[in-house]
């Protein structure tokens, strides 16, 4: 059985410890956390279903924005901050920016 080998719990230990050494990362779960704290002080949304969803599409945004910033050849460790705004914002204002940006756009060509 796998859960009496010692040694997978090794690998899952050092699997762990490389995935959270990188800033990539870092940032997803330093969105995720903040948007569940944000989430919950506010105290708006009282379904945990959505509190969690909102948490989760925060840290995946997170990480798209991570892409970004390895593509632009930024810092990697922005993305740790890029991932607390991201957090602190919110999708549902990150939306409709973005919305309104390509609003813009569109409206240009």
């Amino acid at each position: 059985m796998p859960e009496k080998d010692p040694d997978l719990w090794a690998q899952v230990w050092l699997h762990l410890r490389l995935y959270l050494a990188n800033p990539l990362w870092q940032g997803a779960i330093m969105a995720t956390v903040i948007s569940g704290l944000r989430v919950l002080y506010e105290a708006k949304e009282t379904s945990k279903r959505r509190i969690l969803l909102e948490s989760l599409i925060c840290g995946g945004l997170s990480l798209s924005a991570s892409s970004v910033i390895e593509w632009m050849e930024w810092p990697s460790s922005l993305s740790v901050a890029a991932g607390g705004a991201i957090g602190f914002v919110g999708v549902t204002v990150i939306r409709e920016m973005i919305v309104k940006f390509l609003g813009r756009k569109a409206d240009s060509l």
